[in-house]
């Protein structure tokens, strides 16, 4: 689902609903496959900068604060420490900032193709 948001296979809108329908064990989960995604597509601090700019939240909720002020790894770290309710800002502050920086990665690294299989989906 993530990736499926990332290539705008869906939208913000379906992506929140599968999420909202998670218990929080798995809601839980989610963000950390999120955050792993995010980590692996290696966002530069001008990308992350572009996507706030694209967040539907306030930039003075904690998670884009972090990611604003620390470096994305200590960012991070903070992020994962949040309360549970915080977890669908920070679920929607990750896939934005994800989908900024694999659509970066696409358009520069895999642009002629890749074997990355989430580059791949149908």
């Amino acid at each position: 689902m993530i990736n499926r948001f990332a290539q705008e296979k869906i939208n913000l809108e379906q992506v929140l609903e599968w999420f909202d329908a998670l218990d929080s064990e798995n809601q839980f989960k989610a963000v950390a496959s999120a955050i792993m995604c995010l980590e692996q597509s290696h966002p530069d601090q001008e990308t992350i900068e572009n996507a706030i700019k694209l967040i539907p939240l306030k930039e003075t909720v904690t998670p884009i604060v972090l990611l604003k002020t620390k470096t994305l790894n200590l960012a991070l770290r903070k992020i994962t420490l949040l309360p549970i309710n915080e977890n669908r800002k920070v679920f929607i502050v990750i896939i934005f900032v994800f989908k900024e920086a694999d659509v970066k990665r696409r358009k520069f690294s895999c642009n002629e193709g890749c074997a990355h299989q989430w580059h791949n989906l149908e």
